[in-house]
């Protein structure tokens, strides 16, 4: 089993999975937190923050996983400058989510609605958006850069 292979396989899937979560997450989602209404905007809030564990938080983190994987075992194919990059940017996302996207949904989480709040969580989520899909926009390189090589 090929295991450089396989990581950059995972890699390339999780990118692209991520980078559409995430674009529409901001794109569609918090662009509706103004239109719940402040009464119901807490029980919402709560809830979406439940459920992003599968389809948000689990694939973030195995993108990280497999960014650290592609630094200690990359295929022959991609540079250690570019496995350096990916790690680079799945830091910076995460750095992200920690320091402003998960503190401001916690504190509204508990407060409610708050339109400032929210213009920076949008504002503030640009940064992920942009990390992952740079992280797809390399992986598509890659993948048609390596297939280009064979004709």
């Amino acid at each position: 089993m090929n295991l450089p292979l396989l990581l950059f396989g995972a890699f390339v899937l999780l990118a692209a999975f991520n980078a559409g979560t995430m674009t529409t997450l901001q794109l569609q989602h918090y662009s509706l937190y103004p239109q719940v209404g402040r009464d119901a905007f807490i029980g919402y809030i709560r809830a979406n923050n439940r459920a992003a564990l599968v389809p948000a938080i689990l694939p973030a983190m195995l993108l990280l996983g497999t960014s650290i994987g592609l630094m200690i075992r990359r295929p022959s194919f991609m540079t250690s400058g570019t496995a350096g990059l990916i790690l680079v940017l799945n830091v910076v996302q995460l750095g992200s989510s920690i320091g402003w996207q998960r503190r401001l949904q916690a504190e509204m989480a508990e407060t409610g609605f708050d339109a400032r709040k929210t213009q920076l969580l949008v504002a503030t989520n640009w940064i992920r958006t942009a990390a992952f899909l740079i992280q797809a926009a390399l992986a598509t390189r890659i993948v048609v850069t390596t297939l280009g090589s064979f004709s």
